[in-house]
């Protein structure tokens, strides 16, 4: 079977073109609009080679001033037969397990593996029951189980053609503290951050000053009438804050630094598959080490995402970064020398 990473790829890669049949993507474009690391370019351009050579050519490739893209072919694909069934099926089984641990592309995938399954010939279907019956058990979750909310994946398509046509949003949600409120909210970008999704808003009472909600405590969403002027500033302004990592728990006004770090080089695949930042570059240092660096706000995620490190990572700049960690490990000494 090939590398399980690569089937998951290729079929977010599936899903999005399916989904957006009516627009065409550079290699680039899907790169960037599902968040694959630049590292992985080669791949996915093998990923778009083997999708265009579907025997029944569901995906398109077409060529434009010298430039290739790539498009669903939707007059085709209501006859969804693949090649090597016994590793797409495995793919999608998994797929299935792990859905909602991805509330945007969660009834995408549904929908693809329903379609695909309507159009197989019955041995094919059996198989495909068979594999699930065989691994229900056998793909788990370490803890607790993911809590997500079956419907949560439908929140984000009210949210979408909230952004679009400039309305405001009935929420009902749940912040940090466990409280909850149901009010009216004016949604401005969706953004993705260490595995989940946020809301991006802009306050009503404070029309300078934007948050974010996690899609995850979402628990109602409503479309309202009233609309909303978007102020470009302010667009901006979250754009930026999304940008250098300040959206959570950072300023509104977020000022970027260089930061460097250092941890060993064992560290590397790890620090690789879950990077803080885009900007996030690593090298060989001398001896057994790695230096990393970004360009990224200072705040209290940082220091979070490097303290669940401990001693591994070693903080080179800027100071005052050492300075946070410093602190907050002085106050856990204190705290348990008592």
């Amino acid at each position: 079977m090939e590398n399980p990473g690569r089937g998951e790829r290729m079929v977010r890669i599936f899903v999005y073109l399916m989904a957006h049949y009516n627009n065409r993507y550079s290699v680039t474009d899907i790169m960037q609009h599902l968040d694959i690391p630049a590292n992985e370019l080669r791949s996915v351009q093998r990923d778009m080679q083997a999708l265009t050579n579907l025997e029944s050519r569901y995906i398109q490739r077409i060529t434009d001033s010298g430039k290739t893209y790539y498009q669903a072919a939707l007059e085709r694909a209501n006859k969804l037969v693949f090649p090597e069934f016994g590793d797409m099926v495995l793919h999608f089984v998994f797929l299935q397990r792990i859905a909602n641990l991805y509330p945007a592309t969660a009834s995408l995938i549904d929908d693809l593996t329903k379609r695909i399954t309507q159009d197989l010939p019955a041995k094919q279907q059996d198989v495909l029951k068979s594999y699930s019956k065989e691994l229900s058990g056998r793909i788990l979750f370490m803890g607790t189980p993911p809590n997500y909310d079956e419907d949560v994946s439908k929140h984000l398509p009210t949210i979408l053609n909230a952004i679009r046509q400039k309305r405001k949003v009935q929420i009902k949600y749940t912040d940090n503290w466990g409280t909850p409120s149901d009010k009216p909210r004016i949604p401005l970008m969706v953004a993705i951050s260490h595995g989940d999704i946020y809301i991006g808003c802009v306050s009503q009472h404070h029309p300078d000053k934007t948050y974010a909600l996690k899609l995850q405590r979402i628990e109602s969403v409503k479309l309202l009438k009233e609309t909303f002027e978007e102020d470009p500033k302010v667009v901006e302004s979250l754009r930026k804050r999304i940008r250098t990592g300040s959206l959570l728990l950072g300023e509104q006004n977020p000022q970027e630094e260089k930061v460097v770090i250092y941890f060993p080089k064992y560290a590397k695949n790890f620090l690789k598959e879950r990077p803080y930042h885009r900007s996030m570059e690593m090298e060989d240092a001398p001896g057994d080490e790695i230096r990393v660096t970004m360009k990224v706000e200072v705040n209290e995620l940082l220091k979070q995402w490097i303290m669940y490190y401990g001693n591994i990572a070693t903080v080179e700049q800027p100071k005052k970064l050492r300075q946070m960690i410093l602190e907050t490990a002085k106050k856990l000494v204190e705290k348990y020398e008592k």
